[in-house]
């Protein structure tokens, strides 16, 4: 299964991650590690039906059309 979820770093940069995960347990121990690695807040959890870009602009519209300001390289846990 593929999720995005939005996040936000001590720095206070927001993005969205996305990544594969086989179970909504799994899923959520991804969070619980990206937690631990520095992202203070870490929300908006969805499963991707679709994996277009049509879909994360339905799902994240604040994030997705920020024109790529405030991104940072994701996490790989």
């Amino acid at each position: 299964m593929r999720w995005a979820v939005q996040y936000e770093s001590k720095s206070g940069v927001v993005g969205l991650c996305l990544f594969r995960a086989e179970s909504l347990f799994e899923a959520l121990e991804y969070l619980d590690a990206m937690r631990n690695h520095g992202h203070s807040q870490v929300f908006n959890l969805n499963q991707l039906e679709e994996s277009s870009i049509d879909e994360l602009y339905r799902l994240f519209p604040g994030v997705v059309s920020s024109g790529g300001q405030g991104v940072e390289k994701g996490f790989h846990g």
